[in-house]
C-alpha cells in the first residue's frame, strides 16, 4: 500500500471518531423496557418522626372529610410505565385511595400507604404515614 494511502485512511478515521463523539450518536435498542428504580415522594409538607419514618396530615374540609394529596414522581423519567399501585391496611373501612392519589378518610385515624411501582420493579417503594386528626 502506499504512503498516502494508509495517510488517508488513518484521517479518515480519527475524523469519524470525532464526528461520533461530537455528535453523540447512541445506541437505540428499539421496545427496550425501562423498569423503574425509584419512587420519591414530593410533598413538601412531609415531616420526619424520631424514627425516621415519614408522616403527613390530611386536612378536613368543609365536609367533614378529612383528606391528602399525595405527590410522588417514578424514577427514571424514561420509564417505561410509570403507573403506581397504592398498598395500605383498611381494616376500619375508614381510608380510601382514589387512583390520582387523593387519600381520603371517613373519620380520624392513622394509615401507612405504600407507593409500589406497576412494573414490578423489585425492591422500589415509598412509604408514608398520614394522620387524620
Amino acid at each position: 500500500m502506499k504512503k498516502s494511502v494508509v495517510i488517508l485512511i488513518t484521517i479518515i478515521y480519527i475524523a469519524s471518531i470525532a464526528l461520533v463523539s461530537f455528535f453523540g450518536l447512541q445506541f437505540k435498542v428499539f421496545d427496550e423496557i425501562v423498569y423503574s428504580n425509584k419512587i420519591e415522594l414530593l410533598n413538601e409538607d412531609i415531616k420526619i418522626d424520631k424514627n425516621g419514618n415519614p408522616y403527613a396530615l390530611a386536612t378536613k374540609g368543609d365536609d367533614g372529610v378529612w383528606r391528602y394529596q399525595l405527590e410522588y414522581r417514578v424514577y427514571p423519567d424514561n420509564v417505561t410505565n410509570s403507573a403506581v399501585t397504592f398498598s395500605y391496611d383498611n381494616q376500619n373501612n375508614t381510608v380510601s385511595i382514589d387512583d390520582n392519589g387523593v387519600i381520603t378518610f371517613t373519620k380520624k385515624g392513622v394509615v401507612t400507604i405504600e407507593v409500589l411501582p406497576k412494573d414490578a420493579s423489585p425492591n422500589v417503594s415509598a412509604r408514608l404515614t398520614v394522620w387524620a386528626r
